[in-house]
């Protein structure tokens, strides 16, 4: 986990809107921005409401108050597409009890979530607001859960494009203290009216290092480090400050604040913990009582710490054991990154993010935070220094997240005055002349060109060799990744070049992204660098970890011919470790292929194979693959078979990939299969 804090002197606010439903003046602004609630929210703050809205002309925005009177999303989300199209819509604050969107069938579009969706709805579903701010995705209506009325769900349909776009921005504005939500409610958007008023710059940033976060890699934190100089030239003078605080500084940071389990040094409180563990574990067991009886045959435990997990008073109790703690502090900070799993969790009961917004005792205006789990190795403060140059929180991340990625808190807020750039980034104001024009100067900033970059990769006015030239010549690190990462969108058969000069970058992410990016791609003209990394003392930590799992794609004797031509610091010992590594993976691939090509093939284990390649992508498994789904007659594995060709989008065989689809698609008569096939091919080739 790592949680990037911005802090500065001065507040900034949320923007809102004016009306719809119910009607307000509407002052003169290029966009406007809506400001969704329910209608007892509405009833209970609607003071407070009203001057939120009115404090949006001092953006220059125009405030819209949209009452949901249905709740409904669907309704809702129509709503939000006509004041888009009518009313120059630029985002949507959601306030107090909207209904959430679940989306399945659509994990392709989350950083990291995989969960098999044949568990609990509730949790293997992502909540994400891309239902309400990404106009052109295309869903099909499932049901309404029947304990929890607000959550609604929603299969991504076939006819839908399969990568995000988002039209509008939103955020949450929703307290997880249901007792006193109106009261939260009011008191926040109150703070954020205060907070408009008092615009001033960033001087203080800080970032934290979580336990576990990119294999504990010093090379990663001191790479962002630099990086953040790079984003907020503020700090690099005497007014500014740059701090940084790893997992391990201190116990009670480590420990308590900011890592999950409180710090103790006595039996009663390591008792304490070992019983929270064990509740917390059952408690999300598909088979507590087979869990219970192994638990306590491993461990010796006594059965009472394994049935209080159903207890509602320990239920309870864990369910605030971190957050107390979060609550007993003051947070300065007015924007946090929380690149974590689970911080932005809003359809819990509780959940981190709103400890922080919330508190009486924190200045917390805006936060970005995940609803499921994330990824670890993303640009997790990609163009963060917009801040900086006058772009609102919302501006900023429209362009940038995934399905489970949310704001919190006030979407409007920004450092300083709103610029020019704030409409840009929104998607107005600006031509591609204009863009170029930033994308050649040498003082822009280098999060401008970042954005440049993916403006002109969205609207296909770059190509992918132009990325290519710029990712070689440009002199700063983040301008050099935004080039990798616009080549990575569009995912060209040229795609292996890129990942060839991120490889050999002297900045780390750009390098660590390279080679979780090899690891899909495959290519063979990757297998000698892939050797040289592996080899290399001084590769850092994290790109080790994705460069080992290329190697074991490469084929083995090929693998171990690299290996002996190559000088290895821990010498002929150490080759001959990684020579039994590399035969045991092959050993074991080998084993899967020939039991997907058996005539007696174990469905258990095929299905383990293919489910794997969602992340694996071996392009040794794409054949045997494909032509097991022609032999196959379990529906199931069918349906994971065609959904798991859409993975090898990012393969050097991903026209192959989808050559395959459209074979399979041809002769294929099941609807839902073809459904998925469709699916598939579309997240290859767009």
């Amino acid at each position: 986990m790592v949680s990037s804090i911005f802090r500065h002197r001065t507040i900034l606010v949320l923007a809102a809107m004016l009306c719809s439903l119910v009607s307000v003046a509407r002052p003169s602004a290029r966009t406007s921005v809506a400001v969704v609630t329910d209608s007892l929210t509405y009833s209970h703050a609607s003071e407070a409401i009203e001057e939120y809205l009115s404090s949006m002309r001092l953006d220059g925005k125009r405030g819209i108050l949209l009452i949901d009177r249905w709740g409904v999303p669907d309704s809702l989300r129509a709503a939000l597409m006509d004041l888009y199209k009518n009313e120059s819509l630029e985002g949507a604050v959601l306030v107090g009890d909207i209904p959430v969107p679940m989306i399945r069938d659509a994990q392709h579009l989350s950083s990291a979530f995989k969960m098999s969706q044949q568990r609990d709805w509730k949790s293997s579903s992502v909540p994400s607001d891309r239902f309400y701010d990404d106009f052109g995705l295309v869903f099909r209506f499932l049901k309404r859960d029947v304990e929890k009325p607000e959550l609604f769900y929603y299969s991504l349909s076939e006819e839908s494009p399969q990568r995000i776009r988002s039209s509008i921005y939103t955020s949450r504005i929703k307290p997880s203290d249901e007792a006193h939500k109106y009261e939260l409610i009011d008191a926040f958007l109150r703070k954020a009216v205060r907070a408009k008023k008092e615009s001033a710059g960033i001087d203080h940033v800080l970032f934290f290092a979580g336990h576990g976060y990119n294999s504990e890699s010093m090379v990663s934190r001191m790479a962002e480090y630099k990086a953040l100089h790079e984003q907020f030239p503020v700090i690099e003078g005497r007014d500014g400050r740059l701090d940084f605080i790893n997992h391990d500084f201190d116990e009670s940071v480590k420990d308590r604040l900011l890592n999950g389990s409180p710090y103790v040094s006595s039996p009663d409180g390591w008792l304490s913990l070992a019983r929270n563990y064990f509740r917390v574990k059952v408690r999300s067991s598909r088979n507590q009582d087979k869990l219970k009886a192994d638990f306590i045959n491993r461990y010796g435990i006594p059965a009472q710490w394994l049935d209080e997990a159903s207890d509602p008073k320990f239920i309870v109790q864990d369910s605030l054991y971190d957050p107390e703690d979060v609550d007993a502090h003051s947070i300065a900070s007015r924007f946090i990154i929380f690149d974590a799993c689970f911080n932005g969790a809003f359809i819990n009961d509780d959940y981190i993010v709103s400890h922080y917004l919330f508190s009486d005792k924190n200045s917390t205006l805006a936060a970005l935070a995940h609803s499921v789990n994330s990824l670890q190795d993303v640009w997790c403060d990609e163009m963060a220094g917009l801040f900086g140059e006058g772009v609102c929180a919302g501006n900023i991340y429209r362009n940038i997240w995934n399905l489970e990625t949310h704001l919190f808190g006030d979407p409007t807020f920004h450092y300083s005055s709103i610029s020019a750039l704030d409409a840009a980034a929104g998607g107005e104001g600006y031509s591609e002349r204009h863009w170029r024009k930033i994308l050649s100067a040498k003082e822009a900033h280098p999060d401008v060109k970042a954005l440049a970059i993916r403006k002109l990769v969205r609207s296909g006015s770059i190509s992918p060799e132009e990325l290519i030239r710029i990712q070689t010549e440009a002199a700063s690190g983040i301008v050099r990744l935004a080039a990798f990462d616009g080549n990575a969108e569009i995912a060209p058969d040229c795609f292996d070049k890129a990942i060839l000069l991120a490889l050999d970058d002297d900045y780390e992410l750009l390098q660590r992204l390279g080679a979780k990016f090899a690891t899909y791609n495959q290519s063979p003209a990757l297998a000698e660098k892939a050797a040289r990394l592996f080899l290399d003392p001084l590769t850092s930590k994290r790109v080790l970890f994705h460069i080992k799992s290329l190697l074991v794609t490469i084929d083995g004797e090929k693998a171990k011919d690299l290996v002996r031509s190559t000088p290895y610091w821990k010498g002929e010992e150490g080759k001959e470790s990684l020579y039994k590594y590399i035969d045991s993976n092959s050993a074991s691939i080998k084993t899967d292929i020939d039991n997907l090509t058996s005539e007696t093939t174990d469905l258990k284990s095929a299905r383990l194979f293919i489910r794997a390649q969602r992340n694996q992508c071996r392009a040794d498994a794409l054949e045997p693959i494909a032509e097991y789904y022609t032999r196959c007659s379990d529906h199931d594995i069918k349906l994971l078979i065609a959904e798991t060709l859409g993975w090898y989008r990012y393969s050097f065989l991903a026209s192959r990939a989808e050559s395959l689809c459209r074979s399979l698609l041809e002769k294929e008569s099941d609807p839902r299969l073809r459904e998925e096939l469709t699916k598939s091919i579309r997240r290859i080739s767009e």
